[in-house]
């Protein structure tokens, strides 16, 4: 079994109804809640760093992304437990309708991440550090 972490949240409602994940090898899965029970299970999609930014700019819609995945007719079941997520099967094929998502869901293009955040001053070389570990832009 393949443990996957997730990398971004992209729709939460009482749990993750749609993230992005990697893999131990950096590989991108976009997986989709399709069975909302005590240990959930989703479908997964490998999916390219260029689609995946394409369906976060709200080019792409979710339906056809996991319809039609970058390696024809491979999904992958994904099964959460203990806030562990895993590859529990590969599968292969087209999967059934009712595990893919309605039309007409897209990512707008103007949603972003940004906040704000006040930090006292003599905490400012700490704050400072923690934007160069993790990339943030101050502005």
């Amino acid at each position: 079994m393949t443990k996957l972490n997730i990398e971004k949240i992209l729709d939460y409602y009482d749990r993750p109804q749609l993230f992005v994940a990697r893999d131990g090898f950096d590989t991108l899965y976009l997986c989709l809640l399709y069975d909302d029970c005590e240990e959930p299970r989703y479908t997964a999609i490998r999916i390219s760093p260029k689609k995946l930014n394409a369906f976060l700019a709200g080019g792409l819609d979710l339906r056809a992304v996991m319809a039609k995945p970058e390696t024809a007719g491979e999904y992958f079941d994904v099964a959460e437990r203990h806030g562990t997520y895993t590859i529990a099967a590969t599968l292969s094929g087209e999967i059934p309708d009712d595990r893919l998502p309605g039309q007409g869901y897209t990512m707008s293009a103007d949603e972003s991440e940004n906040f704000t955040v006040n930090v006292p001053l003599r905490d400012r070389n700490l704050f400072q550090d923690l934007i160069h570990k993790f990339g943030w832009a101050c502005m």
